[in-house]
């Protein structure tokens, strides 16, 4: 967050309507420095729409295709949860919203809730005459308007300048999953990755995960299967809730199953994303650490950052809501992405495949 404060919205007044405008707001975009672009859908009615477009420009892919799936997208708090925490995983400094006078007023206050929570520099594009609506909606609300294309156009190419221990944006667009033909057949779990063995004396707590990693970082998720490795990293980065992209990536990495991602802990993940830390059982006798990946380090931060967003002891479990009733929601989301979680029999394969087919499953 911006040290004393998020900096003054900017209102872009687009009074004519003119299509530049709006090129030039699309024109800015680029998460990779930064910097997101959202165009609001007018069509979409539901209470939590303008996170969705949010999450939907990050490259996410909201839950769908049970009537429980989307349980949490389809509430307002949840999924302005999700929103906060990806932009903050993400390093987005710069936020532009086109179409903010088409808005309603409940919408335009979760935009500077937002602002609020996250830090960000928000940039409101209004294509109509400035109007005593907008001045009531950003009453109290500090902020500075703009009537001209060259001033807009120097005002949307705003970024904020991230911290000095973020990669810089090529290594960042470097950090992320290869490029890779997705055939959308399903991925089945691997051996896991060799762990560390950390010893827990009698009578002790367990420990969080120490600073540092156990190794180096893994070049890949399965040996020497690119391919699988690839497919996969790709399809958990489109995971719209940041709770099951972590606990989906965790186990892909360890092979955890979903009484053990249950233990997990905020402190078991090192500061840097780097090491998670993975318990046994409840006895704690010989937990073990694994190095994660740098590809996925934005998808554990963000749910991270989501566990303090929500308030959570440090040391409480980090997957409790969707390791409950033996992981039924993360299950859901795994299919979602064609990910079988644990073994998975011949004639479940082919079961699960002959419903994508006819569109009972959503692809990926």
């Amino acid at each position: 967050m911006t040290a004393g404060g998020p900096p003054p919205v900017t209102v872009i007044n687009d009074k004519d309507d003119h299509p530049d405008w709006t090129a030039a707001a699309h024109n800015a975009h680029d998460p990779a420095m930064g910097c997101l672009t959202v165009d609001p859908s007018p069509a979409n009615g539901a209470p939590a729409a303008l996170a969705h477009d949010i999450l939907y420009a990050l490259g996410k892919r909201l839950p769908q295709g049970g009537e429980t799936y989307g349980t949490w997208a389809d509430s307002q708090r949840p999924a302005w949860d999700a929103a906060c925490a990806w932009l903050l995983a993400h390093h987005i400094g710069h936020l532009i919203v086109c179409r903010t006078d088409r808005l309603t007023h409940t919408r335009f206050r979760q935009l500077l809730t937002l602002r609020e929570r996250s830090g960000i520099r928000l940039t409101l594009l209004w294509h109509r005459p400035v109007s005593p609506a907008l001045t009531t909606l950003l009453d109290e609300t500090p902020h500075h308007i703009i009537g001209t294309l060259p001033h807009a156009r120097v005002a949307l190419e705003q970024t904020e300048h991230p911290p000095a221990d973020i990669p810089s944006p090529e290594q960042h667009r470097h950090s992320g999953p290869a490029p890779c033909q997705d055939d959308g057949q399903w991925i089945t779990p691997r051996a896991p990755l060799d762990g560390v063995v950390v010893d827990r004396l009698a009578r002790t707590p367990c420990q969080g995960a120490p600073a540092g990693t156990p190794g180096s970082a893994p070049p890949s998720l399965h040996g020497d299967d690119f391919t699988a490795r690839d497919v996969l990293a790709t399809r958990l980065t489109t995971v719209a809730h940041p709770l099951h992209a972590a606990a989906l990536t965790i186990h892909a990495i360890t092979a955890a199953d979903i009484d053990r991602l249950a233990l997990i802990r905020a402190i078991d993940i090192d500061e840097n994303a780097a090491t998670v830390k993975v318990h046994d059982s409840t006895t704690h006798r010989r937990c073990r650490l694994y190095p994660l990946p740098t590809w996925t380090r934005p998808l554990i931060r963000a749910a991270l950052i989501h566990s303090q967003l929500k308030d959570r002891a440090p040391d409480s479990p980090l997957f409790p809501l969707i390791t409950a009733q033996d992981g039924e929601q993360l299950t859901l989301t795994a299919t979602g992405i064609r990910y079988a979680i644990g073994p998975i029999r011949q004639e479940d394969a082919v079961r699960l495949h002959q419903a994508a087919l006819t569109g009972a499953l959503p692809r990926p």
